[in-house]
């Protein structure tokens, strides 16, 4: 089996043989859950994930129905529906409005779910922040951003062993001494694509924190 991966839009792709037998060509392949396709734009996998979220939330809903308890429903929600959405989310995570609010209408029907047997007020086409709070929740996009910068603080601290992770890494060494001296050095970019793989989302998130109390308190 043979996978390219290129974004160009004239590829050279050739074939390639094992004892005179051509390997098959495959465009998606699945790896640790994450669906990989050979522009990696993880569009498949978007699409995958949240078909999976948007089933296993319509069996909750349909089998939790005399349920009640707003914890029992948060437990549920969080170990069968939210996992799914943010499994391997460091190497995926999406940086386009559409794929970001195809995560969250899910959550919202969660939301909708909860405040309507749990007798939670809420007015109809209202924002879901006051239901955030009420439910000691964050949006997922927050909590992307809150997996992204355990996982560097991780990586940087030496609790995840993988030199070459950490050698892509760019620390800011300024020449002289700054007040607000930002932690890594950020190249300049061309595309979006670019702006958004992760090592580069990794630097800009944490270069984004105003001073390492606010890094720690988010990371806790």
């Amino acid at each position: 089996m043979q996978k390219h991966f290129t974004r160009s839009r004239s590829a050279i792709i050739n074939d390639y043989t094992i004892d005179n037998i051509v390997l098959q060509r495959v465009f998606e392949t699945c790896v640790l859950g994450v669906t990989f396709d050979s522009t990696l734009s993880f569009n498949e996998h978007y699409l995958n994930i949240t078909k999976k979220a948007s089933s296993t939330l319509g069996f909750i809903n349909r089998t939790c129905n005399d349920f009640m308890n707003s914890d029992a429903l948060k437990i549920l929600y969080s170990s069968l529906v939210r996992s799914t959405l943010e499994y391997n989310s460091v190497v995926w995570s999406p940086s386009s409005v559409i794929h970001i609010q195809s995560f969250e209408a899910i959550q919202n029907r969660f939301f909708r779910f909860i405040s309507y047997k749990c007798y939670i007020p809420r007015q109809s086409h209202s924002i879901y922040t006051p239901l955030l709070m009420k439910l000691n929740m964050i949006s997922l996009a927050e909590r992307r951003k809150t997996i992204d910068l355990k996982f560097l603080f991780k990586l940087v601290n030496g609790h995840l062993n993988c030199p070459e992770l950490l050698s892509c890494l760019k620390f800011n060494v300024p020449h002289c001494q700054t007040i607000s001296a930002k932690m890594f050095y950020i190249p300049f970019l061309r595309t979006n694509y670019a702006h958004s793989s992760p090592i580069n989302r990794l630097m800009k998130l944490a270069n984004d924190i105003q001073s390492i109390e606010c890094f720690l308190t988010i990371i806790q």
